[in-house]
Formats: structure tokens, C-alpha cells, sequence
């Protein structure tokens, strides 16, 4: 990490610190009610108030992320990357010098990741009003050789899986049913597992249904990086008050 980086990366997390969503909300002009107005929000907040605008984020390389957690610091929720074909995971390599062959998700871990924990209490599976959410100490992950190896193993498993044909199975549930499959689930890895990211239950993988000759019938998946794997990174990665060099 740079000595710039560090500087902007401070600037923020000195701005944000201690802040509630009450703090910065603009009542006339922000819509909470909409499903990403809290990220609106901050990212408002920060061109607004910063001398450091999310162009100059991207200059760097840094992806903002907002982690729900509770008080403990526990995420609530996955965190998902752009959804893909399975079909395209095929031809994807985990380790490779051609950035087309290289896998999507690889790609996307080439950034760097300023994780912004909301905080927010559950009770009896209802959060607690948004004025009290606060904007949580900010973690900065840059992933390391160790960590994309890791990764990389598990997304070989998925891809083995993949290339053999996802196995679908009908299953009840509640007074319905509902499609079950054999991908890696999260609580059967520690770092990313595969889930749906569609519009909706029809919003189907076409390339790899051609691919199966229709037999596999699945939503659009993505990958997602794991809870257990988030809560690591929000505790490891945490950022400090000082300045940093590396």
C-alpha cells in the first residue's frame, strides 16, 4: 500500500467515524426507502464532505463495500460479486497471465476493498430504526498471495462440479417446492460459495442449459464471499487511527 492510500483511506474513515445514519442523512433529499439508499447515502456523503471523491477511489484501485453487522461486528449477509455463467467458468483459469482466460471472480479480487460495516440491532428478525444504524470502523483488504490461493482451490472445487454437470434435485418445502443443487454451499466452505444472483426464479443460465443440452435448468448464480470469511476481514484488516506504511 502507498503513501497516498494510506492518506485517503484515513481521511475517510476520520470522516465516517463515530457517524450515524442520522448524521449525515439529507431528509429532503435522500430516499431511505429505496434497497441501496444507505450506500447512496455515505457515498454522498463522502464526495460531499471529503477532499478525496470516489474518482479518486477508482483512480486507486479501492471498491467500496458496505458490510450489515450487528453490534458485534458479525455480518448479516454474503457478499456477492457480478453474477456469471457457469458455462463461462469452464473456460476460465484461476492462475493465468491472460486476463481474458483469468477467472471473473480472480479479476475481481484484483481490487482492493474498503470494507464500511453498518451497524445494525435484529430483534425477532425486524432491525432497528435506521437513524441508530452507525457506520461501523472501516477495514481496508487488499487480498494477499495466501488468500487468493485459498480462494482459488475452492473455486476449483465449484468448477469440477460445474464441468461434470450441477446435479438438481426437487425438493419440499414448506407447502411448495423448491430446485436444490449440489454447488458449494456456504456452509460447506470457509472462503466463497455459489448461490443465485437473478431478477427473479426465471431468470435462467441460457449458455449453460445449452451447454447441458437443457437437462440443467438453473438461475443465474454468482459467487459469494462467505460471512465467516467477511467477519475475518472485518476483525484482520481493521483500520487504524495512524497513518500506515508498508
Amino acid at each position: 500500500m502507498n503513501h497516498n492510500t494510506n492518506i485517503i483511506i484515513n481521511e475517510i474513515y476520520n470522516l465516517l467515524r463515530q457517524k450515524t445514519i442520522k448524521d449525515i442523512i439529507d431528509l429532503e433529499t435522500d430516499n431511505i426507502y429505496n434497497k441501496s439508499a444507505i450506500s447512496v447515502i455515505v457515498k454522498k456523503y463522502i464526495n460531499n464532505n471529503s477532499l478525496y471523491n470516489l474518482d479518486v477511489l477508482k483512480d486507486y484501485n479501492i471498491v467500496i463495500k458496505f458490510i450489515p453487522v450487528n453490534p458485534a461486528y458479525k455480518s448479516y449477509e454474503a457478499m456477492s460479486f457480478s453474477n456469471t455463467s457457469l458455462y463461462n467458468v469452464l473456460f476460465e483459469e484461476w492462475e493465468s497471465s491472460d486476463t481474458l482466460e483469468r477467472a471473473a471472480l480472480r479479476n475481481q479480487l484484483n481490487y482492493n476493498y474498503l470494507f464500511l460495516p453498518i451497524i445494525k440491532s435484529k430483534v425477532t428478525g425486524v432491525y432497528n430504526n435506521y437513524y441508530d444504524w452507525k457506520i461501523g470502523d472501516l477495514s481496508y483488504w487488499c487480498p494477499d498471495i495466501n488468500e487468493l490461493e485459498l480462494i482459488g482451490k475452492e473455486w476449483n472445487e465449484a468448477k469440477d462440479i460445474i464441468k461434470e454437470g450441477v446435479k438438481l434435485e426437487r425438493v419440499k418445502h414448506g407447502q411448495n417446492y423448491r430446485t436444490r443443487n449440489n454447488l458449494p454451499k456456504q456452509s460447506e466452505t470457509f472462503f466463497i460459495h455459489l448461490r443465485p444472483h437473478a431478477k427473479n426464479s426465471f431468470d435462467y443460465d441460457l449458455p449453460y442449459r445449452e451447454y447441458t443440452n437443457g437437462k440443467v435448468e438453473i438461475t443465474k448464480q454468482s459467487f459469494w464471499l462467505n460471512k465467516k470469511f467477511i467477519n475475518l476481514l472485518l476483525d484482520k484488516y481493521k483500520w487504524k487511527t495512524n497513518l500506515r506504511e508498508e
